[in-house]
């Protein structure tokens, strides 16, 4: 999906991935991530939300949570959007605000009086029972905390696996309920996906979930709140200007941070680098040629790949896996006649990723835009350090 844009936009950080694993250095199914292409899209960031007024909290998932990573954007962008309990303590343990909890994934009971104890910025709720727990937990420790509704999304747009949150008969009774408990304050609503990436357009655009979270905000306006609106996904330095003029203060960067939105895929004149590839080798060259899995995301678009043999690289196309696989194995086929391949030559892909639901490693790297390419570590993919 990136690899061709990466090729020409940033080939040091293929160099760089290639002789770490030809050296051994790193195993196949390992991401490698260039920590200065991503200091330089945090910062484009944080400037085009500076310049259009728009808020941006920082999301880890996609990168698996890596410590470099997050230490690296937090210097541009201060806050982070935690998407699930373990991931916002990954946040705090390198220093990182949290601007938001809930969204996607609500914080568990037992688990919201330690992260509330960090004094969130937010915390989303998707229903009047996980308000009420919140409000609670928030209660016990003296404090209030202001939470965001979220929005039911249209069926259309929302991912299996995300569904949940108010319609929007229930915001009126939702904003009744926090005002007649204590611990809790609406301040505002969210959705997901606001904003998509609109393959017919092939431009990011507002999904029909988006007038909902507006209807939902009209809401709370008649009571007298002045609500917030956080609008992801496709946070980008092309789209945060769209979030400013559809009336949204908040904007929450993923796969802009390593170059890696569906638009990153089809502009190669976007400001944000692509910092980030996959490296695997070759396992098998029988009857069914193949790379090590691992790494593979359902939704990840994973087609284009380029081997490094040792006559020169060579370029294949990836088969699509059905949902029901493993993640063994993924077959290619050769584009076209070219260098004898041999079993242990590095493959290199790059496409959308979720690194923290892979069983990956992250190799995080340095130093390559001064050609002298560094690595900084190596880790699993919920951000824990191996070496």
């Amino acid at each position: 999906m990136f690899l061709p844009t990466t090729q020409r936009r940033n080939p040091e950080l293929i160099d760089a991935a290639v002789a770490l694993h030809r050296d051994g250095v790193i195993e196949p199914d390992t991401y490698v991530i260039d920590r200065d292409a991503v200091a330089r899209n945090a910062a484009a960031l944080a400037t085009a939300g500076r310049e259009h007024d728009v808020d941006l909290w920082f999301v880890a998932k996609q990168y698996g949570r890596n410590p470099l990573v997050s230490a690296t954007i937090a210097e541009h962008i201060g806050s982070a959007t935690a998407i699930d309990h373990r991931e916002a303590q990954t946040l705090l343990d390198v220093g990182v605000r949290l601007a938001n909890l809930g969204h996607l994934v609500q914080i568990p009971v037992r688990r919201l009086p330690a992260l509330l104890a960090a004094d969130p910025g937010y915390v989303t709720v998707t229903d009047n029972e996980n308000l009420r727990a919140v409000a609670a937990a928030s209660s016990a420790l003296g404090r209030t905390q202001r939470v965001f509704l979220k929005v039911r999304g249209a069926q259309n747009v929302t991912f299996p696996g995300q569904d949940g949150g108010f319609e929007l008969d229930d915001i009126e009774g939702a904003l009744a309920l926090a005002r007649g408990i204590d611990g809790a304050e609406i301040a505002g609503v969210t959705g997901f996906p606001c904003i998509s990436f609109d393959e017919s357009a092939q431009r990011p655009e507002p999904t029909e979930t988006y007038p909902r979270v507006v209807e939902a905000a009209r809401l709370l306006s008649s009571h007298g709140i002045d609500p917030l609106l956080s609008l992801p996904s496709h946070t980008s330095v092309s789209t945060i200007g769209q979030i400013a003029d559809l009336g949204g203060h908040i904007g929450e960067p993923g796969h802009a941070l390593t170059g890696t939105t569906p638009e990153h895929a089809v502009r190669d004149d976007l400001v944000e680098q692509p910092a980030l590839v996959y490296v695997s080798e070759i396992a098998q060259l029988g009857s069914a040629p193949s790379v090590f899995g691992g790494g593979f995301y359902s939704r990840g678009h994973a087609r284009r790949m380029v081997v490094h043999t040792d006559h020169g690289p060579r370029a294949a196309t990836l088969h699509k896996a059905p949902a029901a696989s493993i993640d063994y194995y993924r077959r290619f086929d050769w584009d076209e006649e070219g260098p004898q391949a041999r079993i242990g030559d590095t493959a290199v892909m790059a496409f959308r990723t979720q690194i923290f639901v892979t069983r990956s490693q992250v190799a995080v790297v340095s130093g390559l835009g001064a050609g002298a390419p560094r690595l900084d570590g190596v880790f699993d993919p919920q951000g824990r350090r191996l070496r």
